[in-house]
């Protein structure tokens, strides 16, 4: 069914599959425009008549198919409005635009159009009606494939910001495993280091030993997050829940973080709950996070300086405190 120009444009939202396939129609006289709107009209093709070329620049914004103008009205300042929404038409794009001209098709009117519009097709009055339509679907095949041309690119950007997200994510998670991988082998050596010495009591090296095996176990499961590759596109890390005592928790970032505390020189001082603390959480993650904190009060701390680490219960949650001067 035929439209006009003012209905189209009371419309607050024009869905794109009718736009990007009608031919906005801007010929000399209204009379022109109806008539050809039927002909096209009745041939399946859908129409848009507009009576000024303001009208034409408002329903290009909107999305076009093609348009067939007269070559009278580009003088009048529609081959101006074609020229300004040309040049904002993204790169994909290049709008058909089909001017009807009078007879000898060689006026400067024409020669503008065909060196401004780009992608012009000019047919000379008298004109067949089967050329007319003719032209007009062809206008609007060729549309079509450069609107498939988009969604194509579009799909490409698409998998291309994923891999490029992928990608991203991977980097971060293995530089977390690097960093978080290298934290438990220096109290490792450092222990190993201690029970190579001669003179060890039997409780101290029970207690490096115990330290030993607290980091490996740690190891071990960094290891197989690294092992879980499909992660690595997701950027997830799994949670291990458990119910486990923060102050064991705490007593292991602590280990973690010796190498560095005992290189600065520094004094730790553990202020814990008399009661022990029972939470709900991923002890690898804990101990994770505490080292890590511990870790850069070590790092950022003047050296023989004072490092204060607290556990307490406070209104039915457990709080932690790392501190240093």
């Amino acid at each position: 069914m035929q439209r006009t120009c003012q209905r189209i444009l009371e419309v607050n939202a024009v869905k794109e599959v009718t736009t990007t396939r009608r031919i906005l129609l801007l010929l000399p006289t209204r009379r022109d425009s109806e008539l050809t709107a039927d002909i096209l009209e009745k041939n399946g093709i859908s129409t848009t008549i507009c009576d000024t070329p303001a009208a034409l620049g408002k329903l290009l914004s909107l999305g076009a198919g093609a348009v067939l103008v007269g070559e009278e009205s580009l003088a009048l300042g529609a081959q101006a409005v074609l020229v300004q929404a040309l040049s904002r038409q993204p790169r994909w794009s290049d709008l058909p635009v089909l001017v009807l001209t009078r007879s000898g098709a060689d006026s400067q009117q024409a020669g503008d159009a065909l060196a401004q519009l780009g992608n012009v097709t000019l047919l000379e009055r008298p004109l067949r009606l089967a050329a007319l339509v003719s032209t007009a679907r062809t206008a609007l095949r060729a549309r079509e494939r450069q609107y498939q041309i988009r969604t194509y690119l579009d799909d490409i950007e698409r998998v291309g910001n994923t891999l490029a997200e992928t990608a991203r994510r991977k980097d971060e998670f293995l530089a977390m495993l690097a960093h978080e991988l290298r934290n438990p082998l220096a109290p490792i050596r450092n222990a190993l280091h201690l029970l190579g010495t001669k003179g060890q009591p039997a409780d101290e090296a029970e207690r490096l030993r115990a330290m030993i095996e607290r980091q490996v176990d740690h190891m071990v499961r960094l290891v197989d997050d690294l092992v879980e590759v499909s992660r690595l596109s997701r950027g997830t890390i799994e949670l291990r829940r458990d119910r486990i005592e923060l102050g064991a928790v705490l007593n292991s970032a602590i280990d973690l973080s010796r190498p560095l505390i005992e290189a600065g020189r520094h004094q730790v001082v553990f202020d814990l709950d008399d009661n022990p603390l029972v939470v709900d959480a991923d002890p690898v993650r804990m101990t994770q996070v505490f080292g890590n904190l511990l870790n850069n009060a070590a790092k950022y701390t003047e050296e023989g300086g004072l490092i204060e680490l607290s556990l307490e219960l406070r209104q039915g949650e457990a709080v932690i405190a790392v501190r240093d001067n």
